[in-house]
């Protein structure tokens, strides 16, 4: 018997402005880096015990998207998760939240946005191992709130 698994990353940010959506930003598959799968690798392995994505971050930079990418290039604002949910139907599948106030992260032009988890993931810049990074631009107004979701799909394949 042969079996494979496959870890789906996929992204979604509903945008709301004074309390009503303006916009969905439909769900989109990221990069998961090789940092990700090391993550898992050795969580399994016992080498951590500590694999919870505990912090996103939005960045100004613009640079492709790479495997071997360890952190924002130029990370600007740093968020806790806000929520963390097992679907409770579909086996290996979790929803992660993160809730962005008007008030928050109006200074500069989003353009990267990545997930960061593990023990080492604290509030300061360029901590923890980058899972996943994305491309994203947009100027966020002091008007807009914004709730990233994440789905992490782990699955047979």
């Amino acid at each position: 018997m042969k079996e494979n698994s496959n870890w789906l990353g996929q992204w979604e940010i509903e945008i709301r402005e004074n309390g009503s959506v303006k916009e969905i930003v439909p769900l989109k598959h990221n990069l998961i880096t090789d940092a990700g799968l090391n993550t898992l690798r050795d969580m399994l392995s016992g080498a951590i015990t500590d694999a919870q994505i505990k912090y996103v971050a939005l960045g100004n930079g613009a640079t492709a998207l790479a495997n071997t990418d360890t952190q924002l290039v130029a990370e600007q604002f740093r968020k806790v998760v806000t929520s963390r949910n097992v679907d409770p139907i579909t086996p290996g599948k979790l929803y992660t939240e993160i809730y962005i106030a008007d008030t928050e992260a109006n200074t500069f032009r989003t353009e990267e946005i990545g997930w960061f988890a593990g023990v080492t993931a604290v509030a300061g810049v360029n901590t923890g191992l980058c899972i996943a990074r994305i491309l994203y631009s947009r100027q966020k107004s002091a008007t807009e709130s914004w709730t990233i979701r994440r789905t992490d799909t782990i699955s047979r394949g």
